[in-house]
């Protein structure tokens, strides 16, 4: 992504981030079931914020996972999660994307660094929502049984948005279209 002279984002990136913001917020926000154990709850954020990520690099995926998905919970019952989602969701957004995008020689050695970032992000998550929860409720033993739907929210969000992001990256690239922003 590059900056102007002044250090600061173009419009036509800031317009970019806002779209990949606003299309995580509602993919999390308006397609999403509760779980039926601790966990959170099930939603298609994740599968448009891992497409993003997988597509468009680390800053586009950090930025609209952050973001979109702190968005989210200020904007719900889930507000006190806001700022642990921002870093978590970062942090797994820049790893996905970093991995997806190493430009390698072989398409097997591509999906390897894809799945590389993909169970890093996944770590990220159980790690950060785990150790998040030990923080809000004092109890280093409740957090485990958010455990399996977090990891469920991974599997899932990695088994669909893994055929999207390949159609995608496919698509742009026999159009000729740029993804890096």
């Amino acid at each position: 992504m590059a900056k102007n002279s002044q250090g600061k984002f173009s419009g036509r990136e800031v317009a970019i981030y806002g779209l990949f913001i606003a299309l995580v917020y509602i993919a999390t926000r308006f397609i999403n079931i509760p779980g039926p154990t601790e966990g959170g709850l099930f939603h298609l954020g994740n599968v448009m914020f891992f497409t993003i990520a997988m597509v468009f690099g680390k800053r586009a995926g950090a930025i609209s996972g952050g973001v979109g998905m702190a968005l989210f919970d200020i904007t719900s019952p889930y507000a006190v999660w806001a700022p642990f989602t921002l870093v978590i969701r970062f942090a797994m957004g820049y790893i996905i994307g970093h991995f997806a995008n190493i430009k390698v020689e072989s398409k097997l050695k591509g999906s390897i660094y894809t799945g590389v970032g993909l169970f890093s992000a996944c770590v990220i998550m159980l790690g950060g929502y785990y150790i998040s929860e030990v923080i809000l409720f004092g109890n280093w033993i409740a957090p485990i049984q958010s455990l399996w739907g977090n990891l469920m929210q991974c599997v899932v969000g990695t088994a669909l948005s893994v055929p999207v992001s390949v159609s995608l990256k496919l698509g742009f690239k026999n159009r000729k279209i740029a993804t890096e922003i």
